[in-house]
């Protein structure tokens, strides 16, 4: 889905200019991409609010509209004031119809598991993938559709088309499954005594069970490494900006000490000098 912005260079010319565009409702922006020249934007504050209402429900491509030219770009970062949780700051990055790139899709579950109606419990494991493909071929949502579903069955992304598109995960990992409670296998026992089957649909809805639950524990382990990459990243960052602190500090406390002595130098000297005239 593409959704049309619209965006004004600008060029901060003395302190606190930035500060005054976000009190008159203007959000600070960057657009770069493809060894191009940064440009300095902003956007409308009530504008990019509507666009992010869109962006909760479905991946969208922004058409920027900069003066008389257009730019395909993607959000790549939005910043928000870690007190107010104002929108502070935007990334748009510009991208080309004709390369392929990554985003986040949501993942959207429709219809009504047969498997829940026989007491079964819907889990749904993966609320969004992140896919590669070109910007024309970018879904705004995938729906998952569980009208077949039954206790213990599980739909996997491998069960998933999606048209030109990549995943950035396995295949074998679940979307969503139905669970058996322990209360339905009990019940289903005395139902396969009467049938002269004892024991085996109990059997066979345990063993669908164990499956969906070794599927769903694999899924958790992929999403546990993609998270801990992620504060990896994060306790990187932290280390850096520590560093830095530790450079700039002694730096600061030098500089400091250096105005003293001439501030103290040029004292003593106008006391020389008045004292000599008396």
């Amino acid at each position: 889905m593409i959704v049309n912005l619209t965006a004004t260079p600008y060029e901060t010319m003395k302190k606190g200019d930035v500060k005054r565009m976000r009190h008159e409702g203007r959000i600070p922006a960057i657009l770069y991409g493809h060894k191009e020249k940064s440009r300095r934007i902003f956007v409308e504050q009530q504008a990019f609010k509507k666009v992010l209402e869109t962006l909760r429900q479905e991946a969208v491509t922004i058409n920027l509209q900069i003066g008389e030219k257009e730019f395909l770009c993607v959000i790549k970062a939005i910043q928000h004031n870690p007190l107010t949780d104002e929108l502070f700051h935007i990334d748009f990055q510009h991208i080309h119809k004709k390369e392929k790139i990554k985003a986040t899709i949501p993942i959207h579950i429709i219809g009504e598991a047969p498997g829940v109606e026989k007491g079964g419990i819907l889990d749904h494991r993966l609320h969004e993938i992140v896919v590669k493909c070109l910007p024309a071929d970018m879904p705004a949502h995938i729906n998952v559709d569980v009208s077949q579903l039954d206790l213990g069955d599980t739909i996997h992304l491998s069960d998933i088309d999606v048209p030109n598109t990549e995943f950035e995960m396995t295949k074998e990992t679940p979307i969503v499954s139905v669970l058996i409670p322990r209360a339905v296998v009990a019940e289903a026992q005395p139902a396969a005594v009467e049938e002269g089957e004892e024991g085996v649909v109990a059997a066979s809805i345990e063993k669908k069970r164990r499956e969906a639950v070794l599927k769903i524990r694999k899924a958790e382990r992929e999403l546990k490494d993609i998270r801990k990459k992620r504060f990896e990243k994060i306790d990187q960052l932290g280390s850096l900006l520590q560093n830095l602190n530790t450079w700039v500090a002694p730096a600061g406390t030098l500089l400091i000490a250096v105005f003293l002595s001439i501030r103290r130098s040029v004292l003593r000297r106008r006391y020389v000098s008045h004292a000599s005239d008396a």
